[in-house]
């Protein structure tokens, strides 16, 4: 007995160093809130249960830590600025059916108001670690912002109204309007193909009137080169005549033949003359000829343009032409459609006039005593705002913890996955709570991922777990146990019956004679529940299950 009073005292220091640290861990990750297990002094107590032999489902167990979900709470009110029917496109009130209506002036207002709202936070009552319920309040919010989004809203709602009655004159105008163009169309259609070759006659006679002009030019040019090759023949006998007179004159005594000198001199002159006119009847004709040469190839150049637009005419006759009957076939449809249309514009603007006021009424409901309230129970882990910070649509307001959403993700050697699919169900041990035993089902099997210093390719797999989530906390070990489904005939115990020191394990055995001793084992697979003891007992051994119990 007394060697049992002792190795309990001897325990009972361990476990309370043991649970100092775990408190102090806890305490830095946890913060303000956490009952720290340090302050309760515990007592130890033991429950016998036997050494079995049996068949033992075999599992694979790998150990992970517990990650806590959160779930975040954001402004979700619609602030946003009343932007008027005139967002979609439309626009009536032109004429001219739906090929006239697009893209013009739009019958729908436009809201002058700010498209940023902002409300500002007055005063934070939350604070991170708190636990809260729904409906408990967040913030408080300035009155002044409060007066100032709700007079936006009043006046989108005023403005929306008053869009919806311009809207709703403009569909009876457009409705005349449709039908003004149905008979534009139906009359443009019977004169289409009137239009088409009045169209391209006016090209073509461009064309012609370039070609005839630059037939003439050209037979003036043949003219004139022409005349420009006689002056030049008739130019080269001039010049030698004036050569044949200037050498008689130049051998012809003046004084002892004055009479032939003086023939000779009269015929040198008369040929200088000629040749001086005929030169200038080559320059004058060469200069004629360049000019009516620059004014043809202007022509030619007007000509390729007109034949280009002759070309590009056709086609856009052509093209309004099929314009024209297609109006002219589908009249009716182009009236239903623009009507259509118009109605569809008017129903835009109601529904812009109810989403304005529906904004209006949910803001006073939301925000009725300048309070946002919470949506969801949980404990507080994040509060991102304080007092005078602005707060608009899609702001986080806070983060909580999601107890839906507790898993834990171990790393399996690819080689197990054989046994393992979404949806199994497996054991979970978490150190925190050994006498607890908790449950999941595989939620995920993450792509393969190859360890170079092991050789070895692993799978994330994330566990999601049920049951009393609660009382777990972010990073807390836990032991997963993947059932394979078969079974073995070993000895085995409960799994609270082991501990585990430095990579060995122990159980406390209660011997014959009522002592007990600290017997190292070594264990094989778990189902999660009871371990397989290879070595260090028999069965019917009795072992020990130790629980804490607080004095406190």
């Amino acid at each position: 007995m007394a060697k049992l009073k002792m190795t309990w005292i001897k325990e009972k220091k361990a476990s309370l160093f043991v649970a100092s640290g775990l408190c102090l861990v806890l305490a830095a990750g946890l913060g303000t809130g956490l009952r720290l297990a340090s302050e309760k002094e515990e007592e130890a107590t033991y429950r016998e249960v036997q050494a079995e032999y049996g068949e033992l489902t075999v599992g694979l167990e790998e150990s992970g830590n517990v990650t806590v979900g959160t779930t975040e709470q954001t402004f979700d009110l619609d602030l946003s600025a009343y932007t008027g029917s005139s967002s979609d496109g439309f626009s009536w009130g032109q004429g001219g059916g739906i090929f006239q209506g697009m893209g013009g002036q739009s019958g729908a207002g436009s809201s002058g108001s700010s498209s940023t709202r902002n409300l500002i936070i007055e005063e934070v009552l939350i604070t991170e670690g708190q636990e809260i319920a729904q409906g408990d309040a967040l913030y408080r919010i300035t009155q002044e912002s409060m007066d100032s989004i709700r007079g936006e809203l009043c006046s989108d709602v005023s403005e929306a109204e008053v869009t919806l009655a311009k809207t709703q004159t403009q569909k009876q105008l457009t409705e005349l309007e449709a039908k003004q163009a149905y008979e534009t169309n139906v009359a443009y259609g019977t004169l289409a193909d009137a239009e088409y070759e009045n169209s391209v006659q006016d090209l073509q006679d461009a064309v012609t009137e370039m070609e005839e002009q630059i037939m003439e030019l050209q037979a003036e040019l043949t003219e004139l080169n022409t005349q420009l090759s006689e002056y030049q023949a008739d130019l080269e006998v001039e010049k030698k005549v004036l050569e044949n007179g200037e050498y008689v004159v130049s051998t012809t005594d003046m004084v002892s033949d004055a009479y032939g000198w003086i023939t000779a001199e009269n015929a040198r002159e008369e040929a200088a003359q000629v040749v001086e006119g005929l030169e200038e009847s080559v320059e004058d004709t060469t200069d004629t000829i360049a000019e009516k040469q620059k004014e043809l190839e202007a022509l030619e150049k007007s000509l390729t343009g007109a034949q280009r637009d002759l070309e590009l005419g056709i086609i856009e006759a052509r093209a309004q032409l099929e314009k024209r009957n297609l109006k002219y076939k589908n009249a009716e449809e182009i009236y239903n459609v623009s009507v259509e249309l118009s109605s569809f514009e008017a129903k835009n603007a109601q529904e812009d006039y109810e989403d304005a006021a529906s904004k209006l009424n949910e803001f006073d409901s939301y925000l009725s005593d300048r309070t946002i309230r919470a949506e969801n129970n949980g404990v507080i882990t994040e509060c991102p705002l304080e007092a005078g910070d602005v707060v608009n649509t899609g702001s986080s307001l806070a983060v909580l913890n999601d107890y839906d959403e507790v898993t834990v993700s171990v790393s399996v050697e690819e080689a197990e996955l054989a046994n393992i699919k979404e949806g199994d169900a497996v054991n979970v041990y978490i150190a925190s709570y050994p006498d607890e035993d908790f449950t999941g089902t595989v939620d995920s099997i993450g792509e393969s991922a190859y360890n170079s210093s092991t050789g070895t390719a692993y799978v994330e797999i994330t566990v999601k777990l049920g049951g009393e989530t609660s009382k777990l906390y972010e990073g807390m070990t836990a032991q997963v146990t993947f059932i394979t489904k078969e079974t073995e005939t070993v000895v085995y115990v409960s799994n609270r019956a082991v501990s585990r020191e430095y990579g060995k394990s122990y159980v406390k055995k209660k011997e014959a004679d009522g002592s007990i001793t600290r017997q190292e084992i070594i264990t094989g697979f778990s189902d999660g529940v009871n371990v397989e003891i290879k070595e260090g007992l028999s069965e019917g051994d009795t072992v020990l299950i130790e629980s804490k119990v607080s004095d406190s």
